[in-house]
């Protein structure tokens, strides 16, 4: 899969960290051994988030910044540790209007058709992994809502080098909250990212906004143990929501017919592309209605 900036309309590559340990562990007998066992247990997790947090992984800072080619002015604030640098503050340019992106990174958009499958343009999505079918309702835990046919899949992949905070695209209200435990898979291309997302650890909640119904979910990955949420009640747009610990991570939201995509957005994924967007960039637009 390609990505494309859609600030400079080019194709870019995305630097991944680890590749080869990631491959080892997905891609070999013993590697999987070791996933099932050890890494993509929430204990692990747990055990590498205490050196995250001490004052020892500041060394790690400078070859991180250094290899993705972040700003140098990071090395001159002073972090308590890698984990308080990870999940730093930055200030945030929202656009004034439209539907916003709730997080930096790689996003991809499905329709939803009435048959309450993902489409990309005229083509059904089949996602079958090792003899399983992945779909929506997996996803959630729930039947997919009745209000969502004829809307979108949006999904967000974060990647090591974004900006690991989120906020809320569009102003409403939560109605519904809820946790799903699970385990801590890779969402990394080369996995199996569609099964993760249906088995990793997420926090779904169930939103009416000034635009229609929608749900929201943040789904961890391997490292990522916590998700972090303020979890408001009532919100605004461009409010941040949350944010994520160390490691890779993916947020899936789920819109109506009241809210359309960019043309820009759905043409890229339609072509198998991620879209590199920033957060609380305009990515598409909605009809208002009474919340």
């Amino acid at each position: 899969m390609k990505i494309i900036d859609r600030k400079t309309g080019r194709i870019i590559k995305e630097e991944e960290d680890s590749s080869k340990i990631i491959e080892f562990l997905y891609h070999s007998f013993i590697g999987r051994i070791f996933l099932k066992l050890f890494f993509a247990r929430p204990y692990f997790s747990k055990l590498l988030s205490i050196y995250y947090k001490s004052p020892v992984s500041k060394k790690k800072i400078k070859g991180f910044v250094k290899k993705y080619g972040l700003d140098g002015a990071l090395l001159k604030r002073d972090f308590k540790s890698f984990d308080d640098f990870f999940s730093r503050k930055e200030k945030i340019n929202v656009d004034k209007e439209g539907f916003l992106a709730t997080a930096s990174g790689k996003l991809r958009v499905f329709k939803i058709g009435e048959d309450k499958e993902l489409y990309l343009g005229n083509k059904k999505l089949s996602i079958m992994i090792k003899g399983n079918v992945y779909n929506i309702d997996k996803l959630l835990k729930a039947p997919l809502p009745d209000w969502a046919k004829g809307g979108y899949l949006l999904l967000y992949r974060l990647s090591l080098c974004d900006y690991h905070r989120y906020i809320y695209p569009i102003a409403g209200r939560c109605e519904k909250r809820k946790e799903i435990a699970g385990r801590l898979e890779s969402v990394r291309r080369d996995a199996a990212y569609w099964r993760a997302f249906a088995e990793n650890k997420r926090v779904l909640e169930y939103w009416k906004t000034e635009s229609g119904e929608m749900l929201h979910m943040e789904i961890g990955a391997m490292l990522v143990g916590h998700i972090h949420n303020y979890n408001k009640l009532l919100f605004y747009r461009g409010e941040e929501k949350g944010y994520f610990s160390y490691g890779g991570s993916t947020i899936v939201e789920i819109v109506g017919k009241e809210i359309e995509i960019d043309e820009d957005i759905l043409e890229n994924s339609k072509r198998n592309f991620e879209t590199k967007i920033r957060i609380g960039e305009r990515i598409g637009y909605g009809k208002i209605k009474e919340t």
